[in-house]
């Protein structure tokens, strides 16, 4: 559970905060972490992965706090927690059986989505917690 922990909520936490000395305060900059959606404690209907999902549900708090700070440093920050759906990936494969075909995506087709929605992001001061297809999920 620790280690789960460090690796999901407190690098991505270090690495932004690493980050901040580095932002331009009058340029428009957005900041992407991977999340997943079983981390939405309103989505949760399963239950299930305690360590992951509680490393993704903090990973988001953490962000959402940091969010409302650096708000107030950095009018034209964004941040963005990204969900890439199911990728094919190690971490994915025991699970892969019960995912429909166009539901699992290749680690090239996750990463430009997330581009993307790098790329289309407003600076608003909030954090939007997205899916694949820039939809939101519930926190």
């Amino acid at each position: 559970f620790h280690r789960v922990m460090e690796v999901n909520a407190l690098v991505p936490m270090r690495w932004l905060q690493a980050l901040i000395p580095l932002i331009d305060k009058s340029s428009f900059c957005t900041v992407g972490v991977l999340s997943a959606r079983v981390g939405s404690i309103g989505d949760n209907k399963l239950g299930g992965w305690y360590s992951y999902r509680s490393s993704k549900a903090a990973l988001n708090m953490l962000l959402k706090t940091a969010a409302i700070e650096l708000s107030r440093r950095f009018p034209k920050l964004k941040l963005l927690a990204f969900h890439p759906g199911t990728t094919d990936t190690l971490l994915s494969r025991p699970f892969q059986s019960t995912v429909p075909k166009d539901k699992l995506f290749s680690p090239e087709f996750a990463a430009s989505r997330f581009i993307h929605l790098l790329e289309v992001a407003e600076a608003d001061g909030q954090l939007d917690y997205l899916d694949w297809d820039g939809k939101h999920i519930a926190w």
